[in-house]
């Protein structure tokens, strides 16, 4: 599932007609309805010029993709893979960082709607679980 947002079909066009491959063009901010047993949530533009474009739609992407995703992993009972980045963590303060660091982060800087939503959506999965 891929709203092509900032991906193009080009890209698995080798893939296509595979019997074991199927393609939805859908939006992860709006709910979907499929049975399955593993879900890897991967949508969020990363890049700045992509997550600027549009930074609510970004917001979004995170934290209502997020929640539909394990909505629909709740449901059907699947296992959800969640990816984020540690560019969440903002600029850091401490080299290298250890898992105990919690980031030096501006919540209205120009990265906000990526590494605000992207922390929603890791306090939402840890709250799912």
């Amino acid at each position: 599932m891929d709203n092509l947002f900032t991906g193009k079909k080009k890209n698995i066009e080798q893939w296509i007609g595979h019997p074991n491959f199927e393609f939805f063009q859908h939006d992860v901010t709006n709910p979907f309805f499929i049975e399955v047993d593993q879900i890897y949530h991967l949508a969020c533009p990363a890049s700045p010029p992509h997550y600027q474009y549009n930074p609510i739609k970004t917001l979004k992407t995170s934290m209502l993709g997020t929640h539909n995703m394990l909505g629909l992993a709740k449901r059907v009972r699947a296992r959800l893979l969640f990816t984020s980045t540690s560019e969440i963590y903002g600029d850091p303060e401490v080299h290298p960082q250890p898992e105990t660091y919690w980031g030096h982060v501006n919540c209205i800087g120009p990265r906000a709607c990526y590494d605000e939503g992207k922390r929603v959506g890791e306090t939402l999965c840890y709250e799912y679980r």
